[in-house]
């Protein structure tokens, strides 16, 4: 009689405990639906074009066509604040690392004043480099620089009157740097990186500057 007051119980609990998963599934579904229908009457369809990491992007790395592109998304899977245009984002570095496949998100990228947008004409192009190359860290968005290439035969200048659109410090010790550069420039500069190292000069800042 024990044994089988014990089998009741047990089903009664365990009746209890499949009813409380229903309802909480149930309530997940119906803030799933609510969620939906929130991003349904916002973006008025079921999928809207969005901007998507087509690699990895370190944080510091500046985002662009050569590691996102724009396509339909499902409206259910956006994360908080897509980007729907890589216009949104032109100029601006990650903050915080980008996985491939992952929708970007606003939340991703830093606030206003670490970065500055790039110039009408110019273009932008991420370096990575070590604390003496970067000037010890000590250059900042906004920041005119010269570029100098280093290698077997010396040193050279390679760009001067340079911007700096954006500068990040890396979990390595290393910055991801932002450079603004006229179109016939950054062939020479990404093909120069191949074979030397690039170190950036600042001009001192004074009280004229």
């Amino acid at each position: 009689m024990k044994k089988r007051s014990t089998v009741i119980a047990a089903l009664l609990c365990g009746l209890v405990c499949a009813g409380s998963v229903f309802m909480y599934i149930g309530q997940l579904e119906a803030q799933a639906e609510a969620q939906r229908s929130e991003a349904l009457a916002r973006y008025g369809g079921d999928q809207v074009e969005v901007c998507v990491a087509t690699r990895t992007i370190a944080a510091g790395e500046v985002v662009d066509a050569a590691n996102a592109s724009t396509r339909l998304w499902l409206v259910d899977l956006l994360p908080e604040e897509p980007v729907t245009s890589l216009a949104e984002v032109a100029g601006m570095q990650a903050t915080s690392s980008i996985v491939a496949g992952e929708v970007l998100s606003h939340a991703r990228f830093a606030e206003s004043g670490e970065y500055v947008a790039v110039p009408k004409g110019l273009q932008a192009l991420g370096v990575e480099l070590g604390s003496a190359q970067a000037v010890g860290g000590a250059v900042v968005a906004g920041d005119i620089v010269d570029v100098y290439a280093t290698g077997a035969s010396g040193a050279a200048l390679l760009a001067n009157n340079v911007l700096v659109a954006a500068m990040a410090e890396l979990a390595s010790g290393r910055f991801a740097v932002t450079l603004a550069l006229a179109p016939e420039q950054v062939e020479e500069v990404i093909a120069t990186t191949q074979t030397a190292n690039l170190y950036l000069t600042l001009p001192a800042r004074g009280e004229g500057d």
